[in-house]
């Protein structure tokens, strides 16, 4: 017990210490870090999205499509997404040669597999009653997916964002920077202003503020977003009334 206050002791009075200290120049771009860093994952997380949700809703459908894309979908979010990085740096760099979009695609690795688990659990969950009453009313495609099926995966398509966008932000730090043949490629973004602080520059300062705003925004997504869409998907998407 002493030794874990000991330690309190130490951190505070470290904090205290660093910030009465004046902020280092690059504290200033913290904000637009954060908020490139957002638009990069936001991006990755439509792309994902815009594949997974049809996929899912087709396994859904065809239980011969289920055997497969649902094996897949486990292995796929099994693997960590810092293994398929080099392989995905060496296509993009080298042949396409946009960092961004080499970024992003690194941000999918991290967050899609995520989504079409949850997805796919989610679409093969509706409630038989409803698929019946969907087909008594002659429902059209287009119209059932729309009216039964997407709202009956409103809470898995929450779960998996969730943890969807925690992959992506553990993947952030190393897809906005990394190193190949030698050569540095960064986008701007929080997690290679981390890196810089970290590896080039050494800016014991910077690093405890870019750490401070990751862990503020995170809080602030939880609190202010995620609970609360947790809370609608409980509440008006409720299928076991």
């Amino acid at each position: 017990g002493w030794l874990l206050g000991w330690m309190v002791l130490q951190v505070g009075e470290a904090a205290v210490l660093l910030w009465r200290r004046p902020l280092p120049a690059d504290a200033a771009g913290i904000p637009a870090a954060i908020g490139a860093s957002m638009l990069r994952l936001l991006t990755a997380y439509l792309i994902a999205l815009a594949w997974t949700l049809p996929v899912a809703i087709w396994a859904s459908e065809r239980e011969r499509v289920a055997r497969i894309v649902i094996p897949l979908a486990e292995i796929g979010a099994s693997v960590p997404a810092t293994a398929l990085f080099p392989l995905i740096v060496v296509i993009v760099v080298r042949y396409v040669g946009d960092v961004n979009a080499a970024s992003i695609l690194l941000l999918l690795t991290g967050m899609q597999w995520y989504l079409l688990f949850n997805l796919v659990a989610g679409a093969k969950n509706v409630p038989g009653d409803l698929k019946e009453a969907g087909a008594a009313l002659g429902l059209s495609r287009p119209l059932y997916w729309r009216a039964v099926v997407i709202p009956a995966m409103v809470p898995s398509l929450v779960t998996g964002s969730l943890t969807a966008w925690g992959g992506g932000w553990n993947a952030l730090i190393v897809s906005e920077y990394f190193v190949y043949h030698g050569h540095t490629y960064a986008v701007q973004g929080i997690g290679a202003m981390l890196n810089v602080a970290i590896y080039e520059s050494g800016d014991g300062p910077t690093i405890v503020y870019t750490l401070t705003a990751m862990v503020l925004v995170i809080v602030l997504l939880t609190q202010l977003f995620w609970r609360r869409a947790y809370r609608l998907a409980a509440t008006r998407y409720r299928l076991d009334y």
